[in-house]
């Protein structure tokens, strides 16, 4: 037996490992989400747009304007600008996510020490308009309604 045979002998076994794999797919039951009417849950881990969160009880946002997400952003999305209070605390002026760059990996999320910026659940961001793809501080607040519960009371 040759080595040409051997090949073919492997190729021919390695199809048929493919054929059983989609020949399962095929024969299983199938499912529909008629998307505007229905819509899926996402995974606990999905990373969707971000979301800037608040203390519940002073209101108070958790940010403050330490430049680390600015900063460890892969794709340079994120823009910071702060001002410095009277009493020398850094007090957030703008927070801006350019969606169009942002690659949702979510080190923005784990570098921040406070819990300041998180990853939500939204998943519907689709537009037209280029402009609804930079997200402003705003924004950001009022998209913390989409942030996990159990990040909600943090």
């Amino acid at each position: 037996m040759g080595l040409i045979d051997i090949i073919k002998k492997a190729t021919f076994f390695e199809i048929l490992q493919g054929m059983s794999v989609t020949g399962k797919y095929a024969a299983s039951k199938k499912f529909t989400i008629e998307y505007p009417k229905e819509k899926s849950i996402p995974y606990p881990r999905f990373r969707g747009s971000q979301a800037l969160l608040a203390d519940p009880v002073t209101g108070e946002l958790n940010c403050d304007a330490c430049h680390l997400c600015e900063t460890i952003c892969p794709s340079q999305c994120i823009t910071i600008e702060s001002s410095e209070t009277p009493d020398g605390k850094k007090s957030l002026d703008e927070f801006t996510i350019d969606l169009s760059r942002c690659v949702f990996c979510g080190f923005c999320e784990e570098v921040c020490p406070r819990a300041a910026i998180v990853m939500t659940a939204n998943y519907e961001l689709a537009s037209y308009d280029k402009r609804d793809f930079i997200l402003t501080k705003e924004w950001l607040i009022a998209n913390a309604v989409h942030a996990h519960k159990e990040l909600k009371g943090r």
